[in-house]
């Protein structure tokens, strides 16, 4: 079982697509003032994106922004010194393919407030705000360390996600260890890497062996994280991991 129930607070309207209509309570006092993607106003321009707030147990200090509709939602984790803004092109290209995306700040990075908290328990708290919004199927996506802490996930949320894609994931990050998660994980995982990206190609076969329904796909080059799967990116990685998504979470 995951450790702790992820409770959701949000601090704003959810856009049509994703539910209700209703004003929304205000974020509970201590809450950041920060804004979330405040330091990139495009990633919500013209797809119509609200600020969320939520964390592990009821908290309020996790931030984020949701957008698109449907019933297959994607959760975009971040790399370390880093926050949501990083995936502003993959958060902008997947609700225009027709997916529900939640991006967030992981606690004590961007417009989050720091937490007591394992990481991994983050992005199983942003799962929980993807599914109340409608979403009745969910990928975890995460790029380097947000890989590491979308398998350590994956692993214990209930019920289990659809799939788990890690980008450049090291095997342990910040005390969350992927690879003892990995052999727990029990849903389809593709893993992603550069082969001359430090340690990150043998990685990324290491974490895919000891998961017993995964893929590593590790191509020329040395690029790290989220630009091999933006627009722009690797293409044979782009591919990879857009056929994951038609096979495994089709919109």
């Amino acid at each position: 079982m995951r450790r702790g129930m992820a409770a959701v607070v949000v601090a704003a309207l959810f856009m049509a697509g994703c539910g209700g209509g209703a004003a929304a309570p205000a974020p509970a006092p201590g809450a950041s003032a920060l804004v979330p993607g405040g330091s990139c106003p495009g990633m919500a321009s013209g797809v119509g994106a609200t600020p969320v707030r939520f964390g592990v147990g009821g908290a309020t200090n996790l931030a984020g922004l949701i957008g698109g509709s449907g019933s297959v939602g994607i959760v975009l984790a971040h790399q370390a010194e880093a926050d949501l803004c990083q995936w502003i092109l993959g958060f902008n290209e997947l609700i225009g393919r027709g997916y529900r995306v939640l991006a967030f700040d992981f606690h004590g990075h961007g417009a989050s407030e720091s937490s007591e908290a394992g990481f991994d328990e983050d992005v199983a708290a942003a799962a929980a705000v993807v599914r109340s919004a409608g979403a009745t199927s969910v990928v975890l996506v995460g790029a380097s360390m947000g890989g590491t802490f979308s398998l350590a996930a994956a692993a214990k949320i209930t019920p289990p996600v659809a799939g788990v894609v890690s980008v450049s994931a090291p095997l342990a990050y910040g005390g969350v260890s992927a690879q003892q998660s990995a052999p727990s994980v029990g849903v389809p995982a593709l893993f992603l890497a550069h082969e001359d990206d430090g340690i990150f190609g043998d990685s990324a076969r290491e974490l895919a062996a000891a998961c017993g329904d995964a893929t590593a796909v590790v191509t020329p080059g040395a690029i790290h994280g989220v630009p091999l799967v933006i627009e722009g990116g690797d293409p044979k990685l782009r591919a990879a991991f857009f056929d994951f998504l038609t096979e495994h979470a089709p919109v």
